[in-house]
């Protein structure tokens, strides 16, 4: 009884502790969260989140801080892993949607839930996902709306929702049956736009370099015109060139060295699996 008694004053105290923190102080934590995510150590982000989340429930970053590294989590697992993917990227979403219930003014939100909706379909086959599509379309296109100003020197939510788009158009199919049945449709000239937007913002993204390179090639090879496929090489050869800072770095750089050495992969290339979607697909 008296052990439970100190541990229940031992953990009272520790909530008064947490509760007192300073704002100063818990702006110095959420930095200090930020800086280990932008460094791949995205477990270690967010024990530091959830103690701010403790603190302050309110906090506007914190959610969709921790939603952003359990989709960095669950990115950098093999692609083998497809249950703890799954589970992972379910509380991206989970928690990016607990951020717009709390803060439905924070644009990240929007766009970390339509990054844990992304994956998730990638996860399961977006033959299997489009009815998502429209949904998550419409979140990355709100984020652009908001004029979300989060930027570092690495990152940047305006940046990133233009890279998601790209990948979106790029991946959704093109056929006007896409469109009558689902709302929305892929689109390769936009792609080339959102993902050129993206690396004119931050040009030294390996991820946003390499996928410049596959969206040309993708382009290229839909529209026989070998002009994209050899400057989506050039572009897929300087995400080479970059230092490798993070797992999801190294995963990109070995990602694109795969696709050019085998260009047809452009158009169905995502770092979860390996899916060109066709309209005898989308019909079923």
């Amino acid at each position: 009884m008296r052990k439970r008694t100190w541990t229940l004053l031992i953990m009272g105290m520790f909530a008064v502790f947490m509760m007192a923190l300073a704002p100063a102080e818990i702006s110095d934590m959420v930095k200090k969260a930020d800086d280990l995510e932008d460094i791949g150590k995205y477990e270690e982000s967010n024990k530091i989140l959830i103690e701010v989340l403790k603190a302050d429930p309110a906090n506007k970053e914190v959610y969709w801080m921790i939603s952003r590294n359990y989709y960095n989590i669950g990115d950098s697992l093999p692609g083998n892993k497809e249950q703890e993917k799954l589970d992972l990227f379910t509380k991206c979403e989970e928690w990016a949607r607990k951020g717009i219930e709390k803060n439905p003014n924070v644009a990240e939100n929007y766009f970390y839930t339509a990054v844990g909706m992304s994956q998730i379909a990638l996860v399961k086959g977006v033959a299997r996902s489009l009815g998502k599509a429209k949904e998550i379309e419409k979140y990355y296109l709100k984020t652009l709306e908001m004029k979300p100003t989060y930027k570092t020197a690495t990152d940047s939510t305006v940046a990133n929702a233009n890279f998601a788009l790209c990948q979106y158009y790029r991946k959704i199919p093109e056929s006007s049956i896409m469109k009558l049945l689902f709302g929305t449709r892929g689109d390769m000239e936009m792609a080339v736009k959102t993902c050129s937007a993206a690396v004119k913002e931050l040009p030294d993204r390996i991820d946003y370099n390499k996928e410049m390179g596959v969206v040309l090639i993708c382009r290229g090879n839909r529209r026989n015109n070998p002009n994209d496929i050899e400057t989506g090489k050039k572009w897929l050869a300087k995400a080479q060139t970059f230092a490798a800072k993070t797992p999801l770095d190294k995963i990109d750089q070995e990602d694109a060295m795969k696709v050019m050495k085998d260009p047809k992969l452009a158009c169905g290339y995502s770092r979860v699996k390996q899916e060109e979607v066709s309209d005898s697909q989308i019909k079923k």
